[in-house]
């Protein structure tokens, strides 16, 4: 920032430009010689809009981009809403500040078709705690999920019975419709109407400059909510609110969680001083929990599907697939895969070894020998639906394809694949043509408690393991023995390396395994 110019990474929806606007006129109030610029950044949670957030399963969906390109030296801080980030901040990032809470109740926009609650509604949202805070009070209604900006989300709930979103956010953009209902007795997820801003750990100079527009009383309210919910879920979203506000000397809490059905309802209270806040939120979950909360969340924990780490980024398919059998991916880019320019070779045989190796010869299919090797079955599928009309033979993994070429001698071969591989090609006779380079991506996740991850390759779990720290007793499953051998070498106790290296059976194996 030697140039006096700061970065500010942002995601592009209207209500995040809105927050980052608002943080870029509090800087420039205290910084009228600097510089500020926008890097839009899309994550996760804008590229899938049809996806359940409770279904899209991956860690920080709305955030870890940005925290990326923190991380990556493309942006200097970000902003978000505090309520979509992780209470345990990533490695080599810290919350540099929030700004002043401009409210935080959710609201109640009717539909269009001028039904009452006394009817049985079919309201919108995908938030568990709206869900069971409004069960608790309407049994008699049911809900269907929501997604998508804010002005589809409005869109939609006017065209149903009704809906429950965050009234903050559609204020901000003057979206909130005049006959919407404030819902005061429905407490609002911890931190939220809290915009907040992330920076680099370990930049004192980055600390004071952003410091300066910290508003210290939505700092410790927004902290309070967090560490209740921190320590009464640990790590298991539930259907749980908090509200901590200023009063005359101090602060109030308040605090609930309840069962999915909205049925029953557990609440904590206290009033908190100025001196005692840090502890104030684990003080009241652990209330909460002694007077039935633990029990509570073991039955909703029994109720949700596994929460398992996946060292790849999966499609829309496998998602589904793994919630089928009760297991949410929570998947995740541990490597950088760039295709490069390449030429097919003369040769008997050609050898790929992973499904995006098959992809880069899509272009090529016509070019390629009578005879091709292939691990996985994935791999084999798509030269197959890409018109590949030589004879295929499907290895479970490339020891199994190098000792079948060891032993049978079928001809010449030519591998054609990723840069950095676990075979030397070269060894064992094999041209190796590089159509990809792949390097560690490594990652820097704030959650670091899983019920078990599932490996791919052994330089993908260099990858995940070079910035996190999981506990030894996770459970690993790996898509073949080379992988399993790789997270063995980092002391993992419970490694299991699936039986055919297929998507489908990595999913069964660590089904059989968390059952």
């Amino acid at each position: 920032m030697e140039d006096r110019k700061l970065r500010i990474a942002s995601r592009t929806s209207p209500l995040a430009l809105f927050q980052t606007h608002e943080v870029m006129d509090r800087l420039e109030e205290k910084h009228e010689t600097w510089s500020f610029s926008i890097v839009p950044v899309s994550t996760k949670g804008d590229k899938d809009q049809s996806t359940s957030l409770q279904n899209l399963g991956q860690t920080g969906i709305f955030t870890k981009a940005l925290d990326d390109a923190i991380l990556e030296g493309k942006a200097d801080i970000g902003v978000h809403s505090l309520k979509d980030y992780p209470t345990n901040v990533p490695k080599g990032l810290k919350l540099l500040a929030v700004l002043p809470r401009d409210g935080y109740l959710d609201a109640f926009i009717p539909g269009n078709n001028g039904k009452s609650k006394e009817q049985s509604l079919t309201i919108l949202s995908g938030s568990p705690r709206r869900r069971a805070f409004w069960l608790n009070k309407y049994p008699h209604h049911s809900f269907k999920d929501l997604r998508g900006n804010m002005h589809t989300r409005v869109e939609k709930i006017l065209d149903s019975d009704g809906g429950i979103v965050s009234a903050p956010g559609l204020e901000r953009i003057n979206l909130l419709p005049e006959n919407a209902e404030l819902l005061d007795w429905m407490l609002p997820a911890p931190a939220q109407g809290v915009m907040a801003i992330v920076g680099r750990d370990g930049d004192p100079f980055l600390e004071e400059f952003v410091g300066q527009i910290n508003h210290s009383e939505t700092y410790i309210c927004a902290t309070v909510e967090r560490d209740f919910m921190a320590s009464v879920e640990a790590g298991c979203a539930s259907p749980l609110g908090a509200l901590c506000q200023p009063t005359k000397g101090g602060f109030s809490f308040e605090g609930a969680l309840l069962s999915i059905d909205g049925k029953t309802k557990l609440t904590a209270s206290r009033t908190v001083t100025t001196t005692d806040w840090q502890k104030a939120g684990l003080l009241a979950a652990q209330e909460l929990l002694d007077k039935g909360g633990a029990q509570l969340m073991e039955e909703i924990r029994s109720q949700q599907p596994k929460d398992v780490l996946c060292l790849k980024e999966i499609d829309k398919k496998q998602r589904e697939l793994a919630l089928d059998i009760g297991l949410k991916l929570h998947d995740i880019e541990v490597l950088n895969l760039v295709p490069t320019p390449f030429k097919i070779k003369t040769a008997d045989i050609a050898i790929v070894a992973s499904s995006f190796g098959a992809e880069q010869l899509k272009n090529h299919m016509n070019d390629l020998p009578e005879s091709t090797w292939v691990v996985g079955q994935k791999a084999t599928d798509f030269l197959r639906e890409n018109n590949y009309t030589g004879e295929i033979k499907t290895f479970r993994n490339s020891g199994e394809l190098v000792d079948t070429y060891q032993k049978e001698r079928p001809g010449s071969a030519v591998y054609y694949g990723a840069e950095r591989t676990s075979q030397d090609w070269a060894e064992h006779g094999i041209t190796h043509v590089i159509t990809y380079r792949n390097s560690a991506k490594p990652p820097r996740l704030a959650r670091q408690q899983w019920d078990a991850i599932l490996a791919f390759s052994p330089l993908g779990v260099q990858s995940a393991l070079q910035e996190n720290d999981f506990p030894k007793n996770t459970p690993v499953v790996c898509i073949g023995e080379r992988t399993a051998e790789a997270v063995k070498t980092h002391d993992f106790s419970n490694v299991i390396a699936a039986p055919k290296p297929d998507f489908t059976t990595l999913l069964q194996t660590l089904k059989n395994e968390l059952s």
